[in-house]
């Protein structure tokens, strides 16, 4: 939905800044819409101006020009249906906007569903989001969730927002960390596999393998690492008996993942497998190699990015052993190749960085065009109160540990007075629901490039800025619906929501398409989880002042009930997007 109050901004301020100094029209920024903001506090007004890009065309102080503007505009308000007051602030000019106008337009739509339809304008791309990338025969725990939650929303924004999108993931089952896993497993192991989290079980045999190549003495640790080395070597060279306890226990850990991926409500759409491009990266690099792409460095086989400051990129050791880099390229050109995508993101930590520049340049010097859409999302790490988590040192919270904790205390708290009134199975799946808002809520609620601390507790309270608030107030605003004896009706006066806080939720919910946008287009999630949340607060506050229930008339209590319902329906969709599915009470 085309915003048309800020078009309509745009058009009073030509006019107005046309009179101010008509020889200057030349010199106006084109699309002043496009300038508009949302200011800080809703009593400030609806929409924004700020004049310090007139300043120079107009060799006055912004808040001069403003003052001046302000007042032209005023006196042109006469018979305007959309803008209502204009004020200047300071550098800025303030643009009230009509609120039954606006909710005429908005809540309407909303209730027969075309407002929240995918953005079909045409501008669409083909999208392929890789995310999670967990490494088999290693535990799946918290510091995973970041990753997914982030992945998941992004594909789940790009979609609604009109883009073709392919959710894959990368699984790591090659490498060092497994033939560490496995030497333990064929050699030291005393103990038989378990019935479930066979994956997880494999995590804890690899810690295994550390602590005890840690705490041998230096002869065995030789002993030790050369049995290793000889476990890598066969497992590259795909020696048949040891290929199928690698793929046995491989599945183990698969079906780990797809578990864990369910009760998150994660969908993938391909995975790819670190093992399937290991040999078609080296062979891509030594092709590329024989063009003259890449060079030869004392035996190793890399390309030289010095001259836009990114070194030496090695590709393919002087033993001929493969890298990640030689592997990335591999995925690339499958993607660009066999999937036919136009824009490729990988969601990956922040300190892969600087190698995923390296990756893009290579790309783009290999002669691919779709590097120049290639974007590497890069996330802070999710730290305990204690500290780093590392799979390493054991120091995680593994996911079978996060889901039994989380169930244990969503039951006591919220959900054990309900038994005898609730089915078993409504109370396991709105504890899996509220456990699930509460993880990822917490991991999408902050920008990506900030750490985050995760502290269950603090994220299960039904207060504050976490999931539970939100599912709360979308629970809540249900309950008046049941409350209310009244069918629910678009056919109401709008001109009676006039309370401050009822305008203030209309702003919001007009904003709601632009805000989802904002989130893809900067691949933010945490923008739209900022507005759920101003939504939430606004709302809470709207049910102190604005009650239904006890509304003066019959007609206000229609279109008090349209407005809440509309905003539980935005909640609804929000949170979907963010990955979330509320419950319907609690």
């Amino acid at each position: 939905m085309m915003n048309i109050f800020k078009k309509k901004i745009g058009l009073l301020l030509h006019s107005a800044l046309q009179q101010v100094s008509p020889e200057q029209e030349t010199t106006l920024p084109e699309n002043l819409e496009k300038l508009i903001e949302n200011p800080p506090k809703p009593e400030m007004g609806d929409y924004a101006f700020p004049c310090f890009t007139l300043a120079k065309s107009f060799r006055k102080a912004p808040n001069k020009i403003a003052e001046e503007l302000s007042q032209i505009l005023a006196a042109s308000l006469t018979g305007e249906k959309e803008v209502i007051a204009v004020q200047a602030l300071g550098p800025y000019i303030n643009f009230s906007i009509s609120t039954s106008l606006m909710a005429s337009l908005t809540l309407p739509q909303m209730i027969n569903g075309s407002y929240f339809e995918e953005n079909k304008s045409g501008d669409s791309e083909r999208v392929m989001i890789e995310f999670s990338q967990p490494n088999t025969h290693k535990g799946f725990h918290v510091g995973h969730m970041r990753n997914v939650a982030l992945g998941d929303s992004l594909c789940r924004i790009f979609r609604y927002n009109g883009d073709e999108v392919i959710a894959s993931n990368y699984i790591g089952d090659v490498g060092a960390h497994i033939a560490k896993c496995l030497w333990f497993y064929m050699n030291h192991n005393q103990e038989s596999a378990p019935d479930h989290l066979r994956g997880e079980w494999l995590g804890e045999l690899y810690m295994k393998a550390i602590q005890k190549l840690e705490s041998s003495s230096p002869e065995e640790a030789a002993l030790f690492q050369s049995e290793i080395s000889r476990i890598l070597k066969h497992l590259e060279e795909k020696e048949p008996e040891l290929s199928k306890i690698w793929e046995k226990t491989r599945q183990w850990s698969m079906e780990d993942f797809k578990t864990i991926y369910h009760w998150l409500d994660v969908k993938f759409d391909h995975f790819f497998y670190e093992s399937q491009v290991d040999e078609s990266g080296k062979k891509l690099v030594l092709e590329e190699f024989e063009k003259g792409t890449f060079i030869r460095s004392e035996g190793a086989i890399g390309i030289d990015l010095g001259d836009v400051e990114l070194g030496f990129f090695l590709l393919l050791k002087s033993d001929n052993n493969t890298l990640y880099s030689t592997k990335d390229l591999a995925l690339a050109k499958k993607k660009f190749d066999e999937f036919q995508i136009e824009r490729s993101i990988y969601v990956v930590g922040a300190e892969q960085t600087l190698h995923f520049r390296q990756v893009f340049e290579t790309l783009k010097r290999m002669g691919y065009a779709q590097a120049n859409q290639c974007f590497h999302l890069s996330y802070g790490l999710v730290a305990l109160p204690s500290g780093k988590m590392s799979s390493r040192s054991g120091n995680v919270i593994l996911f079978s540990q996060l889901q039994e904790e989380m169930n244990s205390y969503i039951q006591n708290n919220y959900l054990n007075r309900f038994r005898g009134e609730w089915t078993e199975e409504e109370i396991e799946e709105t504890t899996r629901r509220v456990a699930v808002a509460a993880i990822k809520y917490g991991m999408l609620n902050q920008d990506p490039n900030k750490q985050i601390v995760f502290a269950m507790e603090d994220w299960l309270v039904s207060e504050g800025d976490t999931g539970t608030y939100l599912i709360y107030a979308y629970v809540r605003i249900r309950s008046i619906a049941r409350q209310v004896e009244r069918s629910l009706s678009v056919e109401v006066d709008f001109g009676l929501l006039c309370h401050p806080n009822e305008h203030a939720l209309i702003r919001l919910l007009y904003d709601f398409n632009d805000v989802v946008q904002a989130a893809g287009d900067q691949h933010r999630p945490s923008i739209l989880a900022r507005m759920l949340f101003d939504l939430a607060k606004t709302f809470s506050r709207a049910y102190q002042t604005c009650s239904v229930k006890h509304a003066e008339s019959a007609e206000l209590q229609s279109a008090r009930l349209l407005l809440f319902h509309c905003v539980a329906e935005t909640l609804k969709h929000g949170l979907i997007l963010l990955g979330i599915t509320p419950p319907e009470r609690m």
